[in-house]
């Protein structure tokens, strides 16, 4: 295993203008070309690539969940230098919710880094449990989408622009680029606040760009 500490996460991302970028559709607007010009290209979860979401990947961030399907072969052969995981290798909390519907996952992310213990190809970034309760409680004690986890972790890691595609809080109802979206549980407790994420992004643009779609959504917040 090739852990890391922030320090290497800050030499990859510090003082660089980075796109981040996810999967939604919004993704498709992008001009060939435009999303490889950032100094680092970050991308989250199950990405695309193809004209319009480039073909340059130096960071793959994800919470690497059973779902997510990139392959050791695929990373490496897209470039991936750096992994960034979301999710701590601990139990974050206690949740009578989530035990009494036997859903432990969703608390105690151990099992990840179980299941792929011999997976870790490159340099891997683990955020400590205080850094990812510091998201859970800007949030209202909300579990952040994988993309919103992203976006802080880059902006906190000393990015000087920030550049997000891809992204639109759920509304349109398709990940993947065309693949239909499922919500979660509505009676979590904890689960997923876009309302809240998005309300914290309209907060926060002084160092953020965005594509069209995600910047209509932004506009409407205001």
């Amino acid at each position: 295993m090739r852990f890391c500490d922030s320090t290497v996460v800050r030499r990859v991302l510090a003082g660089k203008r980075v796109a981040v970028v996810g999967s939604g559709p919004g993704v498709l607007t992008n001009e060939p070309g435009f999303v490889d010009s950032f100094d680092v290209v970050v991308r989250v979860n199950n990405y695309r690539l193809q004209q319009q979401t480039g073909y340059r990947t130096d960071v793959h961030y994800s919470f690497f969940g059973s779902s997510i399907t990139k392959s050791v072969v695929d990373l490496k052969h897209d470039g991936v230098r750096l992994l960034m995981c979301k999710c701590p290798n601990a139990k974050v909390m206690e949740s009578e919710w989530h035990q009494k519907n036997n859903k432990p996952h969703g608390v105690d992310f151990r099992y990840i880094y179980e299941q792929r213990r011999a997976w870790w190809f490159c340099d891997t970034y683990v955020p400590p449990v205080e850094e990812f309760m510091a998201t859970f409680d800007l949030l209202e004690r909300h579990i952040p989408s994988t993309g919103f986890s992203a976006l802080l972790a880059v902006l906190a890691h000393g990015a000087e622009h920030l550049y997000l595609t891809g992204f639109d809080f759920f509304a349109s109802r398709v990940h993947n680029v065309s693949e239909p979206w499922r919500p979660g549980n509505p009676d979590d407790p904890i689960g997923h606040a876009p309302a809240l994420e998005r309300r914290w992004l309209s907060q926060h643009l002084d160092r953020v760009s965005m594509d069209a779609p995600l910047a209509e959504i932004i506009k409407n917040e205001g």
